[in-house]
């Protein structure tokens, strides 16, 4: 989808229809990985790690790996790939996390938060609509390798997602997301987001916080205040002007919500820098 100077962004979509395992692949670079749709096992060393959506699959180089399918849905992931002197980078950078120190992990999951996935998002759609500098890419990208490596911690999966939960219900979560973060800056209802992913909305809110770990209602204002974020950054429109347009109905919820976030004003956060403002922000 995209080569920069360091990293590349892979538009991944599983094509395999007869196999339950595949051949032996081997992972000559550092990667990010984000699970778009489906479900499958990373199998790499002594580990198999439980992918879908909500998960981020983050892989050193120079490890043999297989996937497991374990859903109908065929796989789509967004993959970071990063060059070697980056990844260097990357190791020195954040090296005292046991992730880098242990050679027996060659592998991890990262769960998201609702920024997370919003910065993920973002690019997604600016790549698919051919917008965005390569200075906006990049600086995002940075915010994500930031976010991601800083919640690396052992691996243990979610005991209350079973299988069978994610059997009936995994597409329900994707649905819910996708249209929460295409729609966020609208005023919709619980029930409209239930019904869009045809499930009622006592059941849908109690297995929407069982995926993501937080109310649809939070994961949405978590959205909205990320992109106010980057629209202060990257943008001169007035204060006012952001609150509005990312769906708050008043500035003063906005400004609010934002301070409870960000630990500043809006109208600071524009001399802050972006650095500055990862920092204090409350990362996963």
């Amino acid at each position: 989808m995209y080569s920069s100077d360091f990293y590349r962004i892979m538009d991944f979509k599983c094509r395999c229809v007869d196999c339950s395992v595949s051949k032996p692949e081997y992972s000559n670079s550092f990667c990010i990985s984000f699970v778009r749709k489906g479900n499958f096992l990373f199998n790499v060393f002594r580990q198999s790690l439980d992918s879908f959506s909500g998960c981020v699959l983050i892989t050193k180089p120079g490890y043999e790996h297989t996937v497991t399918h374990t859903h109908s849905t065929p796989d789509e992931c967004s993959i970071f790939d990063f060059n070697k002197d980056f990844s260097n980078e990357i190791a020195l950078m954040y090296g005292k996390t046991k992730f880098f120190l242990d050679n027996d992990i060659h592998s991890t999951l990262v769960k998201t938060s609702p920024e997370l996935e919003w910065l993920h998002y973002y690019i997604y759609q600016l790549l698919i609509d051919k917008a965005g500098s390569k200075l906006q890419l990049d600086n995002m990208v940075m915010e994500i390798v930031h976010r991601v490596l800083l919640a690396v911690t052992d691996y243990k999966p979610d005991e209350r997602i079973t299988p069978q939960l994610k059997k009936n219900h995994l597409h329900t979560i994707e649905l819910a997301k996708l249209y929460m973060s295409s729609h966020f800056n609208d005023d919709i209802s619980l029930m409209e987001i239930a019904k869009h992913c045809h499930v009622s909305p006592f059941h849908f809110s109690r297995i929407f916080k069982t995926f993501t770990g937080t109310s649809p209602h939070q994961f949405l204002l978590a959205i909205r205040l990320q992109h106010a974020a980057l629209l202060l950054q990257d943008t001169n429109l007035p204060v006012a002007d952001i609150a509005f347009s990312v769906g708050f109905n008043s500035i003063e919820h906005f400004n609010a919500a934002f301070r409870q976030k960000f630990r500043t004003a809006p109208s600071l956060a524009r001399v802050v820098k972006k650095s500055a403002i990862s920092e204090i922000s409350k990362i996963p």
